[in-house]
């Protein structure tokens, strides 16, 4: 009794039909199909089950799919019947299978029915049962048509084509027509439009999910409203917290390593992608072997009984098979990899940015913001680009063996010879990975000292102007670039080129000595079905012989990467037991906040003198605490170990209740005021208005474009010094909070704007009346407010105590104030302005009736802001998305958005480049590159005659001869390979590299300072870091890739069509869907790779500002506010990013797919002539070998090509900023002052009138002045009047907009800026220091000696600190000066200013960082050592310019007053008056 009567009996392939047999087709089919379903339907029925059953109508989807189940359901069940009919009985096991497979088809209708109600997208098991059910229907009714099965039963054959067109059918419709949704489905829509949630299987598995935004990009521009959002587990949140948790368990282990990390928290999800890849590769193997048959096939034609013709049809459906399913497998692998690499991306991303909040000053000092600036674009970039290529390390290796093992299978043991070139190409490389690792090292170094030199350069733009150093910093970091830097990367070039050039040479060693090795031992004759597989396996072993050196490299960048990531994460944080916080202090005696015993250090190892010794501090709550104390000697230390920044060696801190703070130098964010007060607060009008009012803004918002929506810009760019630390103060008064920490926030402000904060703020009846305050101040006005007082000296308490205790013993403090201060009063200071004056000007007064009476009654009596009751702290507001582009067009305040150019990159881009890179070199490398392509081909062309050789003669004849020649072809390819590498780095790429840099560097230096005004430090540095990345290492790969395969491509259609040229005709409908795609994928890719660029300035312009607020939002707890507007700004990057990877894939599938009809068309073709005897069997076996490498190629050409234009646009954003508008030249040759101008110093304003930019108001409005040589000037006003803008005119830091300037007669308009610059002396407003050593930053010229040096230091008052820091005029000076206080940056400046011989000094705010003392010795040392020059003094101190010469006096950049001091104070109702008045210097 025979379980299949079928007398074709159990093989798989019929030796009749050259098809499946019926007993194999009739039972294994549909038998493993119905097995197949029953057992995994559990698991899906598990899934749907956890969902909640919402209501769906049914539609016309749900009935068409109920029906077409029901008919292949009586189908089959006919089918059933019937073959019981033909068999006799029940045992023939085919009628079981098929009872089976029945069964699996009414559980598939369940399935589907309860998905329904429950799932979005249909069950990805049920689907593939469909595909393969239809399938398998296919070639079982193949096989019936072959055996006229319906003359005999025609039952059958008709139920099983039934069957067959209603699984066609049901697939289509469940794949095709969208399933209504419920209101649930609509209304998650509209919050998560994740596209990849909504796709089925098969969707995912072609990512035809993407086809739609695909078209939209085609037909039009996307906006950042068209990017799908990113899927759930791609969010950086979700990335972020598994990582962070990880990390947390390492940090236990003895040695934390960050590989580790990342392989526990990611390694399982990248696993996945290993079955795919191994997959892929098994498929990609199985090519050689059916080519081999296909030869075979060929050579049968030969003999007297050739295979039938059906035969060679399906060894080239089993060609285009493998292709196609090799390509599916490959895209989800590497998709797989993209995700793991993305997910890595985002959680170091935020983890990094984590750190930064809590790095302690020992690792500040270790790592610059320039250094994590770094580590987030190229460390993190390195992880990235390693996670996305590690699986070629095990894969290669795996693709080797496999290609091995099948040459053994050809050409027996005489593979062991390739084995052994393998072996030693390896260990070559290898030891040039060990080379490159310590390059690339190096490399790193390198690169964050110019990223951080670059930083400070952009930070400090303003002074470097002032003083006229541009020159200096281009050449300092010209040093770094192009002597160190590129120096190295050209090393790196050549390892890399000889790389290639065994990785190119390797492939026809390995063939040549394999071959020779078989033709003198073997004694058989190395034949076309020998070769020509051999030679596919050759090629496909060279693949991995090339990549893993690639991979090696990427994997020595990303080791020393891990490293630097590995030592920032572990660095020293701040101490966590620093500050005790307890609850708020409730009653008015209470302790608010107290130091006992305390001994404070800049950093942990003390390699600086202690910050604090034996400090004790105590205040009570609701008292004004003020800190006083000279230049240096602890006062912003002692605020700082307050707020736990400092390293705490000894004692105790205790802090009772929230904190606010104002840092010395305000931190401003790049938002609009309003949202500076805010600061992640909810907005309650009246309060809002009382600290506008309280911190005399009111003025100021009405003079702004925009009122409190004005975007103030970075670091509060567009704002004056006293407008940033009114903003400061309003930011921490609005917060509420129990403990204000105050860093002498008076010092920037007018004296009568300072009398004004103290009592509407400060003082007893200011708004913190109730509120305990810690002022550390210089300012001596204050003190007589003041509580308690506290005098510091060198780092110790020397004296602390009441007011009125103080008062009444002869102390330190009590000298101060008698003799810088004045006698506290009781009395009131009369309102400079009536309350409809206020009102009148108040652009926020509200229209409520209720609100104004409150506001009246607020200030009613017309004296000073009075609390009656205790604050109520504010509420923090809800997360809000920050906005990435300015969302309201019409604020004239507004920072234009990053610019991206539209539509494809302009030629005159890549005109530009190929300048850049020498285009003698450039066509050498072309040249090269075809000569050695030719060559390649020459050697297979060669190798097929030598095969067809060795056929005919049934030997191997004159084999010296033919290796020799084959030799020759290789070996110079190779040789040429490296030649042409070489060339393309040395003398293209690097003098690329340099030349764009330069010009950029140069073009962005001589920018006028209204680009900087609205341009964000981040936007720029991104380009001198992650563009500047890509043009150094990127490019040249990419176009190397490019034009690589564009040659491949073309020699293979070119042999191909050589051998069967009606594969021409086949080629047109080919080319025209490949171009489409291309257009199709370029346009939209394109759009999304400038969506990834501009959305990644962002991320590091946030990173920078919160790295240099990071004491104010760690003191304001905002830290995890910032830490969600980081994650959101890194999603909206991976938004652009990850369409644009799907967008790969889904081009890849669709152009391979193209690549495996080629495939088909060549073999099938190949047949078919042969069939018909046009064909030799070594052209077919040479036209296989080269069409399938088409494949991969023809993906990888259009893949490069965007690459190609990605890359590109990192040349075009160069160029964009090396057509930046510049400033006058640094010197008109025609038109240069004379030699030792100015001579006099007479200086003239010439009804002159400007604005800052284009749009903006005048600032200054017809000055018309003249200041005689030797005067000395002072300039009074208002915040707002003009006074800087004053002296920035002076400088033609802005240009006239009207009128002129002229110094000893020389109208400065006309000459250069250099000449100009040069010939002035500043002490700025915002005093700053560069990294580097004392000397580099009072003379970084090196024009003056050591003794010049030293007599400017002692003139300043810092000889004694300097000699004090190790290494004297060498010591090093920390990034942005952070080992100087701000005072002894200022007095750096008049060291400066010292040093340079000018006619003219200008003192902008020149001392007021410093204390009173030190101010008066300072103000001595001007009056002696500048009294043979004018000087133009800005003071808010008025008692600082009393004794000038003449006083000018602005107000809305107008001169109102322009006399000498005793004229201007007769006059009772002039605006100098009113300002010593309301500043208490008259009575």
């Amino acid at each position: 009794m025979a379980l299949c009567a079928d007398p074709e009996g159990w093989g798989v392939i019929s030796p009749v039909y050259y098809n499946f047999t019926v007993c194999f087709s009739d039972t294994v089919f549909p038998l493993v199909l119905g097995l197949g379903l029953i057992s995994l339907a559990p698991f899906d029925l598990r899934a749907i089950e956890r969902s909640p059953e919402v209501h769906i109508r049914k539609s016309v989807r749900f009935y068409g799919v109920a029906v077409l189940l029901a008919i292949i359901a009586f189908m089959q069940l006919i089918y059933v019947f019937a073959l019981r009919t033909l068999a006799g009985s029940w045992i023939d096991i085919r009628i079981w299978s098929a009872s089976i497979y029945l069964a699996s088809v009414v559980l598939a209708g369940y399935i589907q029915y309860r998905e329904y109600y429950r799932a979005r997208i249909s069950s990805g098991t049920v689907l593939f049962f469909w595909l393969f059910s239809a399938l398998t229907e296919f070639a079982r009714l193949y096989g019936m048509v072959q055996r006229r099965v319906w003359v005999r039963n025609e039952t059958i054959f008709v139920s099983l084509l039934l069957s067959f067109i209603s699984a066609v059918a049901l697939l289509l419709v469940v794949t095709l027509v969208p399933k209504p949704m419920s209101q649930y489905e609509t209304l998650a829509d509209e919050t998560d439009n994740s596209p990849v949630g909504k796709a089925d299987i098969f969707s995912r598995l072609t990512f035809s999910y993407l086809t739609e935004l695909i078209y939209r990009g085609y037909n039009d521009y996307l906006t950042e409203d068209d990017l799908p959002d990113l899927p759930k587990a791609n969010r950086t949140d979700q990335s972020r917290i598994d990582f962070e948790k990880s990390w947390k368990e390492e940090k236990k282990a003895p040695q934390p390593s960050l590989a580790r990390t990342l392989v526990e928290c990611f390694g399982l999800q990248y696993l996945v992608g290993v079955s795919f890849k191994l997959t892929a590769d098994v498929l990609s193997i199985m090519q050689p072997t059916l080519l081999r048959r296909l030869i075979l096939f060929v050579n049968s034609y030969n003999d007297d009984e050739p295979v039938p013709l059906s035969g060679g049809i399906l060894i080239a459906i089993g060609m285009f098979t493998c292709s196609f399913g090799q390509v599916l497998f490959q895209q989800q692998y590497l998709l797989n990899a993209f995700n793991t690499s993305m997910n890595i991306k985002s959680a170091l991303l935020a983890l990094i940015y984590r750190k930064a909040m809590y790095l302690s000053n020992d690792g500040r000092q270790a790592k610059s913001t320039g250094d994590i600036v770094n580590l987030m674009s190229v460390d993190v970039a390195r992880l990235q680009d390693i996670a996305q290529s590690f699986h070629a390390l095990w894969s290669g290796p795996f693709q080797i063996i496999l290609c091995l093992y099948n040459l053994h299978s050809l050409v027996g043991n005489s593979m062991w010879a390739g084995v052994a070139v393998t072996l030693v190409t390896m260990s070559l490389n290898a030891f040039i990975a060990r080379r490159l690792r310590a390059l690339q090292k190096r490399q790193m170094k390198v690169k964050d000292k110019r990223a951080r030199l670059t930083g400070e350069i952009l930070v400090s733009i303003k002074s470097i102007k002032l003083y006229a150093w541009e020159e200096s910093f281009i050449e300092r970091l010209s040093e770094i670039r192009n002597n160190q830097e590129l120096m190295n990367l050209r090393t790196r070039g050549m390892y890399n080129a000889v790389s290639n050039f065994i990785g190119s040479c390797a492939p026809f060693i390995v063939s040549c000595s394999t071959f020779a090795v078989f033709v003198w031992t073997s004694g058989k004759p190395l034949s076309t079905d020998l070769v020509f597989p051999s030679l596919t396996l050759f090629i496909m072993l060279s693949n991995p012989l090339t990549l893993i050196p690639q991979v090696l490299t990427q994997l020595i960048e990303a080791m020393v990467s891990n490293g630097r990531l590995r030592e920032f994460l572990l660095t020293s944080e701040l101490q966590q037991d620093a500050v005790k916080h307890l609850d708020a202090a409730t009653s008015p005696g209470q302790t608010a906040a107290e130091i006992k015993n305390g001994t404070f250090q800049w950093d942990e190892a003390g390699r600086h003198p202690l910050a604090l010794e034996n400090v004790s501090f105590q205040v009570s709550a609701g008292q004004l605490a003020c800190v006083v104390g000279r230049v240096g000697d602890g006062k912003s230390a002692l605020l700082q170990a307050l707020l736990g920044d400092l390293y705490k060696k000894a004692g105790s801190v205790t802090v009772r209740g929230h904190v606010a703070y104002c840092s010395q130098v305000p931190w401003i964010m790049n938002a609009t005021v309003k949202d500076n007060i805010l600061f992640g607060k909810k907005f309650e009008a009246d309060f809002y208005e009382k600290t506008v009012r309280a911190c005399a803004l009111v003025e100021d918002l009405t003079t702004l474009p925009d009122g409190d929506e004005t975007i103030v810009g970075e670091k509060g760019i567009s704002l004056s010094g006293g407008q940033k630390a009114r903003l400061a103060l309003a930011r921490a008064v609005y917060a509420r909070a129990d403990v204000y920490i105050l860093d002498d926030p008076l010092s920037a402000v007018d004296q009568h704007v300072g009398r004004h904060l103290i009592d509407n703020v400060l003082g007893p009846t200011g708004l913190l009346a109730s509120r305990t305050k810690i002022l550390a101040t210089n300012a001596i006005a204050v003190l007589t407010q003041a509580d308690s007082i506290t005098m510091l000296r060198k780092g110790r308490v020397i004296e602390t105590g009441l007011y009125r205790d103080v008062m009444g013993t002869d102390s330190e403090i009590k000298k101060l104030i008698d003799e810088f201060g004045l006698e506290r009063t009781e009395e009131l200071p009369e309102e400079t302005a009536s309350k409809q004056q206020i009102e009148k000007s108040d652009p926020l007064a509200s229209d409520s009736e209720v609100e104004e009476e409150e506001i009246e009654e607020f200030y009613a009596g017309g004296g000073p802001l009075v609390v009656g009751m205790p604050l109520r702290r504010a509420s923090t507001a809800s997360f809000r998305k920050p906005d990435l582009m300015d969302e309201l067009p019409n604020r004239r305040s507004r920072q234009e958005a990053e610019h991206a150019e539209k539509g494809q990159v302009k030629f005159g881009v890549y005109k530009e480049y190929i300048k850049a890179a020498n285009l003698r070199a450039v066509i050498v490398y072309l040249l090269l590159l075809v000569a050695s392509n030719c060559l390649s081909v020459g050697g297979n062309v060669w190798l097929k005659h030598w095969s067809e050789v060795n056929t005919r003669f049934g030997g191997n004849p004159q084999t010296t001869k033919y290796l020799s020649v084959y030799l020759f072809f290789g070996v110079t390819a190779a040789l040429l390979t490296l030649i042409y590498t070489l060339v393309l780095w040395i003398f293209c790429t690097i003098r690329a590299a340099r030349t764009l840099h330069d010009r950029m560097l140069l073009r962005v230096i001589r920018s006028p300072m209204s680009f900087f005004d609205t341009t964000p430090v981040g936007r720029v540095i991104n380009r001198f870091t992650a563009d500047i990345s890509r043009i150094d290492e990127v490019l040249a790969r990419v176009f190397s890739n490019f034009f690589t395969n564009s040659l491949k491509v073309f020699f293979a259609l070119f042999v191909v069509s050589s051998a069967n040229p009606s594969f021409i005709v086949f080629m047109i409908p080919i080319a025209c869907l490949y171009v489409y795609y291309q257009k199709l994928y370029m346009r939209t890719s394109r759009e999304l790779k400038r969506f990834e660029s501009i959305s990644r300035s962002p991320i590091y312009a946030h990173f920078q500002e919160s790295l240099n607020g990071v004491s104010t939002i760690r003191a304001f707890e905002e830290v995890r506010r910032f830490n969600r507007t980081n994650e959101y700004h890194i999603d909206f990057n991976n938004k652009a990013y990850h369409p644009s990877m799907i967008a790969r894939r889904w081009l890849a599938i669709r152009i391979e797919l193209l690549g495996s009809t080629i495939i088909f068309l060549a073999s099938f073709l190949s047949i078919m002539a042969v069939a018909y005897g046009h064909l030799s069997s070594g052209l077919v076996g040479l036209t296989m070998s080269y069409a399938l490498q088409t494949t991969q190629s023809m993906s990888t050409i259009v893949r490069m090509t965007v690459e190609v234009e990605i890359s590109t646009v990192s040349v075009e954003r160069i160029l964009e900023y090396c057509e930046l508008p510049t400033e006058a030249p640094a010197v008109i040759p025609n038109s240069r002052p004379p030699a030792r101008w100015p001579s006099d110093g007479v200086v003239a304003f010439h009804d002159y009138s400007t604005r800052y930019r284009p749009g903006l108001d005048l600032v200054l409005r017809n000055i018309n002045m003249s200041v005689n040589a030797k005067e000395k000037i002072g300039i009074v006003g208002r915040t707002g009047a003009g006074k800087s803008s004053l002296t920035l005119a002076l400088f033609r830091m802005i240009e006239p907009v009207g009128g002129f300037v002229s110094i000893d007669k020389v109208n400065t308009s006309k000459i250069g800026l250099k000449d100009l610059r040069e010939g002035l002396a500043i002490i700025p407003q915002d005093s700053q220091a560069f990294e580097g050593t004392v000397r580099d930053n009072i003379d970084p010229g090196r024009r003056f000696s050591d003794a010049e040096l030293w007599n400017a230091l002692e003139l300043s008052h810092l000889k004694e600190h300097v000699r004090g820091m190790e290494g004297g005029l060498h010591a090093m000076v920390l990034e942005a000066g952070s080992n100087l206080s701000v005072g002894q940056r200022q007095l750096m400046s008049l060291a400066r200013a010292l040093l340079t011989p000018s006619k003219i000094l200008v003192l902008d705010e020149a001392t007021a960082a410093v204390d009173v003392e030190t101010d008066q010795i300072v103000q001595a040392t001007i009056r002696k050592e500048f009294a043979d020059r004018t000087i133009l003094t800005i003071a808010h101190r008025l008692n600082t310019v009393i004794d000038s010469d003449r006083i000018v006096v602005l107000a809305q950049g107008k001169v109102v007053e322009f006399d000498t001091p005793e004229r201007l104070l007769r006059d009772k109702n002039g605006m100098f008056y009113s300002l010593c008045k309301q500043g208490g210097l008259v009575e």
